[in-house]
């Protein structure tokens, strides 16, 4: 294709527009002759006068009447696209949005998290669908390819020059039990120690966590071993496993409370264990989208109220 000189459709509006090379001028803040150049230059590209001398005015021809509107409509479309743009306010975002938002995460933190987060989008924009994604495939390019708007967990995905990441909440880790069972009359509302956690029969969550090996070494510096008796894959199938057997189980705080029920609760642990951090994690394509903005805002305030 024939590289064209976009400058020469703004002329040519103008020119269209005024009917006069000395209108289109000064529209243009250019120079008359200048205009005339580019009037020389249309004429070669287009095969047609364009605009042809009536006395003292120009006049246009047929096939210049027939351009005008459409030259007018892309000059203006062409200043449209590229003008600054103009970011809306939530209330008009809010009102007009009608899209999916896909957010990848795990089972455990779809389980947590998303009720809030649904509640969130959903109280805003009820236009909006949100879509829980399965973890698994390769995250980064998921998420430059837009097939997934954001990552949701702890540690989802590693460090990239293309990513972006915000810490949302730091949970700490507590053991779940029967608030009936054998490890609530040991201790009462105190904190459970490794001596009262090595004679519970334990389930632990798969895939492992990252208090797991901690946990493991402290337990071998004390002379004493954990019974695991399960596993299960996710913490809600791990705690349906404590309710029936009054076992016991790790797991982070505030990220499990809302699946205790009645029948369990928390202990705090004398154990140092790391933090879980839960993070969300977008691509930079998506950095300064006001959509994408808005999601994550969303997600922000979602997590941070648990």
């Amino acid at each position: 294709m024939q590289s064209i000189d976009l400058n020469l459709l703004v002329v040519l509006d103008a020119l269209l527009q005024e009917g006069s090379v000395t209108g289109a001028a000064r529209r243009l803040h250019l120079t008359p002759p200048a205009v005339s150049r580019s009037l020389g230059r249309l004429r070669v590209i287009t095969g047609d006068p364009l605009l042809v001398r009536a006395g003292r005015n120009l006049v246009a021809t047929p096939v210049a009447e027939r351009m005008r509107d459409r030259t007018h409509d892309v000059v203006a479309a062409v200043y449209e696209v590229l003008s600054p743009v103009t970011e809306p306010s939530d209330r008009e975002l809010e009102k007009n949005l009608v899209r999916e938002f896909r957010v990848r995460t795990g089972p455990d933190n779809a389980a947590g998290f998303g009720p809030s987060i649904l509640d969130e989008l959903r109280r805003r924009a009820p236009r909006v669908r949100l879509v829980l994604d399965q973890e698994g495939g390769d995250a980064l390019a998921a998420l430059r390819d837009g097939l997934i708007d954001l990552t949701l967990g702890s540690h989802v995905i590693d460090g990239n020059e293309t990513l972006h990441r915000e810490a949302l909440l730091r949970d700490n880790v507590v053991v779940i039990g029967r608030r009936d069972g054998a490890l609530a009359q040991a201790c009462g509302d105190r904190e459970a120690s490794a001596a009262d956690l090595s004679r519970r029969l334990h389930v632990i969550r798969t895939p492992r966590s990252v208090w797991h090996d901690p946990f493991e070494r402290h337990f071998a510096e004390e002379g004493l071993e954990r019974d695991v008796v399960a596993t299960a894959p996710g913490f809600a199938a791990a705690f349906a496993l404590v309710r029936s057997g009054d076992l016991v189980c790790l797991a982070p705080d505030r990220l499990t409370r809302s699946m205790l029920g009645d029948e369990l609760r928390s202990w705090p642990v004398s154990i140092p264990l790391p933090e879980l951090v839960i993070e969300q994690v977008w691509h930079h394509r998506s950095h300064t989208d006001p959509e994408h903005r808005w999601l994550r805002a969303r997600v922000r305030a979602a997590v941070s109220s648990l």
